[in-house]
């Protein structure tokens, strides 16, 4: 029976993210949406250019509850009724800004290494250090085919590297340069929370992850979470040329207002 397993970026930044992940397997097609940080509409408008509606989504996944993964979530799975994966920790943390945000919907518990199927999809939750209450990071499974996904992750730990090694897709947080952020205009207080141990990766932290991941049958990486104010697409577009062109890797950047097209994981 034949397979593909694809993904494709509705954008990605500090305004707003979402990746949708495809797995066909046969004549089963399973769609699901790793956050949602853009209202409905502009989820829906997004969701055009790959061709698809709210009604081709089967599930939302949910990293944590800050606002730019989730300020949609609970709207969008209530208009088009799919059910809503996340962990206890961010479930708590969302009723407790909003107790009745997600009355009436479907809410699924997940947790780290607790394998789940949605579909055709196996998922693996894996928790990172970042500043939410139970923050998740998710891989994707169809047959032999692997797509790990990290943003929002202050340090790389053990655990990290466990869930992504051996995948054949990445989508990896580069999200600021660490002299760009050093000389911003931040409050010292945002500041020390990005770059803290539950903040962000800097540039050379991600690609010091992304070495560590290169492997021989790695197909393809996107940079994502990528800070508008205190980084520039050019900086970690060189960085991903030095690591991957070498090894003829393709590559390419997710955009907060376009994201990025699908790409297959083969």
């Amino acid at each position: 029976m034949s397979h593909r397993l694809r993904y494709a970026s509705l954008g990605s930044g500090s305004s707003g993210n979402a990746l949708v992940i495809e797995a066909r397997c046969g004549d089963s097609t399973t769609r699901l949406l790793l956050d949602c940080g853009f209202s409905v509409r502009e989820t829906s408008r997004r969701l055009e250019r790959l061709g698809l509606t709210g009604q081709d989504i089967e599930a939302v996944l949910v990293t944590h509850e800050h606002d730019d993964h989730i300020g949609g979530v609970a709207r969008f799975a209530r208009r088009f009724g799919c059910p809503l994966y996340m962990s206890r920790g961010t479930y708590l943390s969302v009723l407790k800004h909003n107790t009745h945000s997600c009355d009436g919907l479907d809410v699924r518990f997940c947790a780290d290494e607790q394998v789940f199927m949605v579909g055709d999809l196996s998922v693996l939750p894996y928790t990172v250090p970042h500043d939410a209450r139970e923050p998740l990071q998710y891989t994707f499974s169809l047959n032999d085919l692997r797509l790990g996904v990290l943003t929002d992750v202050g340090h790389i730990t053990p655990r990290v590297l466990q869930a992504l090694s051996g995948c054949h897709g990445l989508v990896l947080e580069y999200n600021y340069d660490a002299q760009m952020m050093e000389q911003s205009k931040y409050p010292y207080s945002l500041k020390q929370r990005i770059v803290g141990e539950y903040g962000h990766l800097d540039n050379l932290m991600s690609q010091e992850l992304l070495l560590a991941l290169v492997h021989d049958d790695l197909h393809h990486v996107h940079a994502a979470h990528i800070s508008q104010n205190n980084n520039q697409k050019e900086l970690v577009q060189s960085l991903l040329e030095q690591a991957l062109q070498p090894l003829s890797i393709p590559f390419a950047l997710a955009c907060q207002d376009e994201g990025f097209d699908w790409f297959e994981v083969v």
